[in-house]
């Protein structure tokens, strides 16, 4: 199953937990128009999204930045 990684900025402040799910939830939205099934795992500072799909054509995610 491929998995896209997603990380918090590097510096401790409120409201980085926010910006970890809103950088998360926009992958995962793009993710989610080319497969059925998509699972988000939040660990400290990163995200994990495991999505269906064929290994040998991962599916391209721009990156997103948190302003």
């Amino acid at each position: 199953m491929p998995v896209v990684t997603v990380r918090a900025g590097s510096k401790q402040r409120s409201g980085e937990f926010d910006a970890l799910v809103r950088k998360a939830t926009e992958k995962a939205s793009d993710l989610l128009e080319q497969s059925d099934r998509v699972l988000v795992v939040y660990e400290k500072g990163s995200a994990s999204i495991y999505y269906e799909g064929d290994v040998a054509t991962p599916a391209v995610v721009p990156s997103v930045r948190a302003s």
